[in-house]
């Protein structure tokens, strides 16, 4: 599925790209849906695409991906550097509608004595 049109909008203005040809917008959905897949598989579970630290890893991605002003590396490692960040935040690592009657964990609270 194609990324979200206001977020392809929002890289479009970052990346400073006036085109709306057709295989620009592709190339910079494609790269959206990359960003989207590499957060999910380094353990970013949630991936919101209204939220601020999720559009800056994804506009971070999208600027080392097109190499914006000829600084790929810098883009690259800033965005490693929130992937990281955003993989270790409990508020992100976890799955956002968990039930809490899960027991499946065995946490009853009750003590063995």
């Amino acid at each position: 599925m194609a990324a979200d049109t206001t977020l392809t909008e929002k890289m479009r203005a970052a990346l400073r790209i006036s085109s709306t040809s057709a295989k620009i917008t592709e190339e910079i959905e494609d790269c959206i849906e990359a960003c989207k897949a590499d957060l999910k598989n380094d353990g970013v579970k949630r991936v919101d695409e209204n939220d601020a630290l999720i559009i800056r890893a994804i506009t971070l991605y999208c600027k080392a991906e097109f190499g914006y002003q000829n600084n790929a590396e810098k883009f690259r490692n800033s965005y490693d550097t929130l992937k990281m960040r955003l993989s270790m935040s409990q508020e992100y690592n976890t799955v956002p509608d968990m039930s809490e009657t899960d027991t499946t964990g065995g946490e009853s609270g009750a003590e063995n004595g």
